[in-house]
């Protein structure tokens, strides 16, 4: 006979009158288990305990102090990696990420401007620069004729030494002439083109969403394959309204985060994408 209650199932068995107790815990206090430990590491990482760059201890000693097993261990590290709080390293285990840099979505000033103010390094590698007639898609979002050509700059943003963005910018070659010219791995872009083109950036959009790597982004990005990536797309206007560039950069977010400032009373800019 089997009789269920809640998350215990009783067995008897027929004949020898005795009986065995099969506890299976519901998926509800399995999830609570892992939780309550991702959180008490959370806490840890928050009050300073385990600082920033620092290895986590080895699973038998982290689950002997937590007093759990280590399956939930490892499904509450899962947890912690998934949300940027911890990094994995080839041969090195899990090591407690750096404060993630997160940025307004309404924040015009180039990225650079916000990590110096935050005392925080970033640097570029050009991965490459080509001129050449772009997609239909960039075409149009530059507003070029057909037979209308484009800059196609390909950067790798590193955050304090760590690969973090991988960018692509596509800019009208009739409007930046020459561009190879300058380097573009040590100077802003948006700050050549206002002191050699009297190009001014004023204005602009940009949408944000979810991708996965490919094989050269996670490459280039240090990551395993299919990690999920922040994906910005966009396009800058100049201060007659005509695009300047059409950008997309793949974003690590254990690295970067954004947010949005909501206001009462703010114009209604909503619209279909």
């Amino acid at each position: 006979m089997i009789i269920e209650t809640g998350s215990i199932t009783t067995a008897e068995k027929e004949g020898g009158g005795s009986r065995r107790m099969v506890m299976k815990k519901d998926e509800t206090s399995r999830r609570a288990s892992w939780s309550g430990i991702a959180e008490q590491l959370e806490y840890w990482i928050e009050s300073g305990r385990l600082q920033a760059g620092q290895r986590l201890p080895s699973e038998e000693s982290l689950a002997k102090e937590l007093g759990c097993h280590r399956d939930t261990l490892r499904t509450a590290i899962r947890c912690l990696a998934g949300e940027g709080k911890l990094t994995r390293r080839k041969g090195s285990g899990f090591t407690v990420a750096m404060p993630r840099f997160r940025r307004n979505l309404y924040d015009f000033e180039p990225l650079w401007y916000f990590l110096q103010q935050n005392r925080r390094q970033f640097t570029s590698r050009v991965i490459s620069m080509e001129r050449l007639k772009p997609v239909p898609r960039v075409a149009r979002l530059l507003k070029l004729n057909e037979a209308g050509e484009a800059y196609r700059l390909c950067r790798l943003r590193f955050l304090d030494g760590t690969p973090a963005i991988l960018e692509t910018t596509y800019l009208s070659a009739l409007r930046v002439r020459d561009l190879e010219r300058f380097d573009l791995a040590k100077n802003s872009l948006l700050e050549i083109m206002a002191t050699e083109y009297g190009i001014y950036a004023d204005s602009g959009n940009q949408t944000l969403s979810i991708t996965y790597a490919d094989e050269m982004e996670a490459e280039l990005l240090q990551i395993p394959v299919l990690q999920p990536l922040l994906l910005l797309r966009g396009v800058t206007r100049d201060d007659y309204g005509i695009p300047i560039e059409s950008f997309s950069a793949v974003i690590r977010n254990d690295q970067f985060g954004f947010k949005g400032i909501l206001r009462a009373g703010e114009p209604d800019s909503q619209e279909l994408v």
